[in-house]
């Protein structure tokens, strides 16, 4: 009976399919600065659609909050069913150019269409308005579920067997990340007031052509230099192989206490996170009073958070492993974010709170993706099914589900302080705001602590399991 796909585990310069030609693969440390630097231009995708969508809807569209609710739950919603069929669609993808790589640039490119959709602003309809922002909302979310799990999936072919190699791989994707909040953070208001020249709408639409240049710049990089370790899989073989089915895949979430407690935890955290940034902007155009206020917060935190990512996987090991890393840190995020309570109204509060949450969180966001591949190596030893490109995926139903919930949140939440684009907060307002900008991230953070007592494989047996499934796959591959 032919073998189940295994996509993390070719690791050695002997591990060739039939008829594919032998070549020097480039080194870790090479890919690891092709994954920082692609990595830092791909991060661009998303900077405009998730920071400054509402925004779009309630200030340019001027669509009123609850309207607003209603687009971005329904959005979400379809996302997530989007979601729970990605990473099947990516895992069974056949083609001269690999298993990822196509999506790579293939959804990047439909990731920014749609934030063009989200700053049209096209027509004196409200309602048509708010109908384009949706669809490019939904095409630039959705596309990156595809992104999201090819890339996940590269770096695990890339890494193999070698958990440490892993832990370097996704601290350089982290620290590109990073990097690119900063600069996106400090350089899109400015880049919106400079190329809109009072229009702020041709200022987005531009902006985000010049991140859409950038953004297909690092994809082609990543697809050009990955190539190696993700080949032609269109021959017979690989078309014939035995795949697993979708009930299977299903299985392999519901049933995995693993991947539960791990996606259960991210659902909270990025309710939580989410609902902060939407809430951001306001926070700084309604309480602090100055726009310039998101370009200071956004490049001072994502500045913190590169620092984190630089030395997060080496101080895991310290302290014991990702899963007390994860937790330690869970907790100083949490009083961070629950800080901006008392320091959110002044600007210079409101960086400091918040850079010391993205430092924190930044430890958590570098070996979260971990926790998703070591679910999936634990069912591959458990019940020999390779499902892992599909729980990798479940990190982008995590999201997606957050992402409705934050926007049914932020709905509520600008209703009762009775949000108004044209006129400033009082006193109440001001304080209600703050404290639910404060305590949803901070809950969000906390809360996943007590979810974690669940996820009961250590770290030390699952650096175990890593190897022992390589070493089943290259025996029967020899």
């Amino acid at each position: 009976m032919a073998r189940p796909q295994n996509f993390l585990s070719r690791t050695g310069p002997g591990c060739y399919r039939k008829g594919e030609k032998m070549s020097t693969k480039p080194s870790l440390q090479k890919m690891g600065i092709v994954v920082a630097f692609a990595n830092l231009m791909m991060g661009f995708s998303l900077t405009m659609s998730q920071n400054y969508a509402t925004y779009s809807y309630t200030d340019l569209a001027k669509v009123d909050a609850t309207t607003m609710s209603v687009c971005m739950t329904t959005v979400n919603v379809i996302a997530v069913i989007v979601t729970l069929i990605s990473g099947a669609i990516v895992s069974s993808t056949r083609s001269r150019f690999g298993n990822f790589r196509p999506w790579l640039v293939g959804a990047s490119a439909v990731c920014m269409a749609g934030g063009f959709l989200i700053f049209f602003n096209i027509g004196n309809s409200v309602i048509l308005k708010a109908v384009i922002i949706s669809i490019g909302y939904l095409l630039a979310n959705s596309t990156m579920d595809f992104i999201y799990t090819a890339k996940a999936a590269l770096l695990g072919k890339i890494a193999g067997a070698d958990s440490a190699g892993r832990d370097f791989l996704v601290g350089r994707q982290w620290q590109g990340s990073a990097i690119c909040y900063v600069i996106s953070g400090f350089a899109v208001v400015p880049l919106v007031a400079l190329l809109g020249s009072g229009n702020e709408t041709l200022g987005f639409l531009l902006t985000q052509l010049i991140f859409t240049i950038i953004v297909m710049a690092g994809a082609f990089w990543m697809f050009k230099a990955s190539a190696q370790y993700d080949p032609d899989n269109s021959d017979e073989a690989a078309v014939n192989a035995e795949k697993v089915k979708f009930s299977e895949m299903l299985k392999a979430v519901v049933t995995n206490r693993q991947a539960l407690t791990v996606v259960l935890c991210d659902i909270v955290r990025f309710t939580g996170y989410y609902c902060l940034f939407s809430m951001m902007v306001y926070q700084c155009t309604k309480v602090i009073g100055d726009m310039m206020a998101m370009s200071y917060v956004l490049s001072a935190s994502n500045f913190c958070s590169f620092l984190g990512a630089s030395i997060a996987p080496s101080l895991a090991q310290k302290i014991g492993g990702r899963k007390r890393t994860v937790a330690l840190f869970g907790l100083l995020t949490g009083l961070s974010f629950a800080s901006i309570g008392l320091l959110g109204k002044s600007m210079w509060g409101f960086v400091v709170s918040c850079s010391l949450a993205f430092f924190f969180m930044s430890f958590i966001d570098t070996l979260d993706m971990m926790l998703y591949m070591d679910a999936g190596e634990y069912w591959l030893h458990k019940t020999g099914k390779d499902t892992r490109p599909y729980l990798i995926s479940m990190y982008n139903v995590a999201v997606k589900v957050a992402l409705a919930l934050s926007s049914v949140a932020l709905g509520v939440i600008l209703n009762a302080i009775h949000y108004n684009p044209d006129a400033m907060l009082d006193a109440a307002g001001s304080a209600t705001l703050t404290w639910c900008t404060a305590l949803a991230p901070a809950i969000g953070y906390l809360l996943p602590l007590a979810i974690m007592l669940f996820h009961k494989v250590s770290d030390k047996e699952m650096t175990q399991i890593i190897k022992e499934n390589a070493q089943k796959y290259d025996t029967a591959t020899k």
